[in-house]
């Protein structure tokens, strides 16, 4: 079965749901897929960057990759790794550059100090700007801003306000979902710590995360945007409350929204899981394959197991927890269906995309996958040069059923038999 391009229609015609790329009626914010032409995109920056105090942030322990967890900390990250975090990214910005891309990047904040929940919880410190991605996203030509699963970083938005307002004045909309309250009913505290352990194996496989429903909650990064079809994983930092209120919200504007599961034990974004590298083809995580990917296969998708990454041994791996997974190096960016920037290091991955047509542009990165993640994490794009397509036409083929069974249905209530 071949991927289709029929164009997916739009539900409204009041010019609020963007289906065309049309900078000039739309404004500066236009992007409906991970793949499009890339035009402008946030790169992050890592001004201040702190680790979250895991006895605070109840989240936090859950994340750690490292083989010591006694090297967690709070507060600032060494100098050197932040220097060599602002390179990289600075570094980053030029190679986009270079590539014809407008950057943006957020403003600073002061990461290293306390702040506090009314009457409830407080924390030393919050984390930092490195990653765009998990703080917002854009739709068509919605900005949205997600409410985040850790409690460091709910004031984290406010580096990218600048940025959003601007857009917002030149044209684009914008939709900031309900931040959480956070309070203790959001964290299970019974919920097993160890990550390979049959407890927790467990609790995956029965869908239950450390975070619960009592709020909605959501990352950015724990969504995929594919034309009509959008994917949102259910992770330790975005819950089903939170993925309903998406679906909801954006249903109305001709979007599918679908929920993924994963049998990642430590699940936290959706982009060292799932890649989709252009129409029908996507980088899949062979240690965590989703419980749905038949939904993608039956749809024409082919799903490309990814090599095993390099080992990884750098300057700071007995001095500083890393939150970041063995599978950081699959976290890649795509300027177009051809071009992907990767991290340089990871020669084997880099040979396989290179199989499936990919030109990749190798960029170091070391420090960022402490202070947050990689290619994809570290970007948000604003603005890609191109329509909105459906790319599952089976799902095309049962939604025009089910609205035939509909129409049908009315009628016969409107027939007097």
């Amino acid at each position: 079965m071949s991927v289709t391009h029929t164009p997916a229609p739009a539900n409204n015609t009041d010019g609020y749901v963007c289906d065309r790329y049309d900078p000039n009626r739309f404004g500066p914010v236009c992007a409906f897929n991970e793949w499009d032409p890339l035009e402008e995109v946030i790169v992050g920056i890592a001004d201040g960057a702190c680790e979250p105090d895991c006895n605070v942030d109840p989240v936090w322990k859950y994340l750690f990759h490292s083989e010591d967890k006694s090297l967690t900390r709070r507060g600032l990250y060494p100098k050197d790794m932040i220097e060599q975090g602002k390179w990289e990214l600075d570094n980053l910005t030029r190679v986009l550059k270079n590539e014809g891309v407008t950057v943006r990047r957020p403003e600073p904040m002061e990461f290293d100090e306390p702040f506090n929940s009314p009457g409830a919880w407080k924390t030393p410190c919050g984390f930092n700007a490195t990653c765009p991605r998990d703080i917002m996203m854009t739709l068509g030509n919605t900005v949205i801003e997600a409410p985040m699963g850790l409690r460091s970083r709910f004031f984290e938005y406010h580096c990218y306000r600048p940025l959003i307002q601007e857009y917002f004045k030149g044209g684009a909309n914008w939709v900031a979902a309900p931040k959480g309250v956070m309070n203790e009913d959001l964290y299970d505290a019974s919920y097993p710590v160890d990550a390979d352990t049959p407890a927790r194996r467990d609790m995956i496989a029965k869908h239950k995360y450390v975070t619960t429903e009592a709020e909605p909650i959501w990352d950015a990064a724990d969504w995929m945007r594919m034309g009509k079809d959008i994917f949102a994983q259910r992770s330790f930092v975005s819950n089903e409350f939170g993925i309903e209120w998406f679906r909801r919200t954006f249903t109305q504007q001709g979007y599918r929204v679908h929920t993924l599961h994963s049998e990642d034990l430590v699940p936290k974004h959706i982009d060292c899981t799932l890649l989709p590298l252009r129409p029908g083809l996507a980088l899949e995580n062979p240690t965590r394959k989703m419980e749905e990917r038949n939904t993608f296969i039956e749809n024409g998708w082919r799903l490309l197991p990814s090599v095993d990454p390099q080992p990884r041994k750098d300057k700071w791996t007995k001095q500083v927890v890393r939150p970041t997974s063995h599978w950081i190096g699959i976290n890649i960016f795509s300027i177009d269906e051809r071009r992907v920037v990767a991290s340089s290091s990871e020669e084997n991955i880099i040979k396989q995309l290179e199989s499936v047509g990919a030109k990749v542009i190798p960029v170091p990165f070391e420090a960022m996958f402490y202070l947050g993640g990689a290619f994809h994490c570290a970007t948000t794009d604003v603005r890609r040069r191109g329509d909105r397509y459906s790319y599952f036409p089976q799902l095309d083929a049962a939604e025009a059923e089910k609205e035939d069974n509909q129409k049908y249905t009315d009628f016969l209530g409107h027939v007097d038999l």
